[in-house]
């Protein structure tokens, strides 16, 4: 059964932040669509293929990967809940403070 899905303010600040970041870093926004595109096509998988993400050491939080980023979600009872992004190239002891748990 498809489960809606709900972004957190926290996951879309950060997706914002990193669809802006690599527009500025390169100069264009052709990779910033690329990714937008993938994010988009990642949480649609995940409206039907709820447990498609490992289980985290998060209580109740599941990530799955996208490219060189991390999306982590919960699964609730008729909603995926994404509570951030996060760029796996970025210093590890940031993640807590960058999740909406």
């Amino acid at each position: 059964m498809a489960k809606r899905i709900v972004w957190t303010s926290t996951a879309k600040k950060a997706r914002r932040e990193i669809l802006e970041y690599w527009i500025k870093h390169n100069g264009s926004s052709v990779y910033s669509k690329k990714l937008s595109k993938l994010f988009r096509t990642k949480a649609s998988l995940l409206e039907t293929k709820h447990y498609l993400g490992k289980p985290t050491d998060f209580y109740d939080v599941r990530v799955s990967l996208v490219s060189n980023f991390s999306i982590f979600y919960k699964v609730h009872t008729s909603e995926i809940v994404i509570v951030g992004i996060w760029d796996n190239r970025r210093n590890p002891d940031d993640l807590r403070k960058n999740l909406e748990l």
